[in-house]
Order: structure tokens, then C-alpha cells, then sequence
């Protein structure tokens, strides 16, 4: 995979970053939700500390990672369930084709 030079900007700091060529697309629509975010939190809130508002971005953002995957997590368990019953029940229909044959 080829690596890019690419400069991002968050909460007014530029930040120069290396990275996959794949991943460039990926990173800046990050960086776009997090300055959202930011702009978010400092027009509805009275946070005079970048910090604080970057903190909260984060907490926000990773809170809102957590719960997709729990979700996900929570989907796909209830999938292997789902699979392991169909296999089981062709497990037992094809039990049942043998004893008919015999």
C-alpha cells in the first residue's frame, strides 16, 4: 500500500500525518466530524477551554463507537444462534432422509 502526506486541521491546529493512501478518504471525513462536533459544543455550551471541548468531542464520539458495537456485537451473536438452529436442523433432516433410506 502506497503512504500519502496529508495535513489535517482540528480545533484551529494543523497536523501533518502519514498515512495509507486507502485511508485518506476515511481520516478526513473523521477530521470533518470532529471539527462538527467541536463547533457543536462550543455553540451550545459555555466551554471557553479547547481542552474541555475536545474531551467532551471525544467522549461523545467514543460513547456513540461503544454503542455500535454492542450493537453489532449483540447482532451478531443473535446471527450464530440463527445459523447454529438452521445447521442443526439440516443436521436433523438429513438423520431423517437416512433412517428413510434404511
Amino acid at each position: 500500500m502506497s503512504e500519502v502526506n496529508i495535513k489535517v486541521e482540528i480545533a484551529g491546529s494543523i497536523f501533518p500525518l502519514k498515512v495509507n493512501a486507502d485511508d485518506e478518504q476515511n481520516i478526513k471525513e473523521a477530521v470533518s466530524l470532529i471539527n462538527t462536533k467541536i463547533a457543536e459544543f462550543e455553540k451550545n455550551y459555555a466551554i471557553k477551554d479547547r481542552k474541555d471541548v475536545l474531551t467532551m468531542v471525544m467522549l461523545q464520539l467514543v460513547a456513540e463507537q461503544y454503542k455500535k458495537a454492542n450493537a453489532a456485537e449483540g447482532e451478531l451473536s443473535h446471527l450464530k444462534k440463527l445459523f447454529s438452529s438452521v445447521e442443526h436442523m439440516l443436521e436433523q433432516h438429513m438423520q431423517d432422509i437416512k433412517n428413510i433410506n434404511e
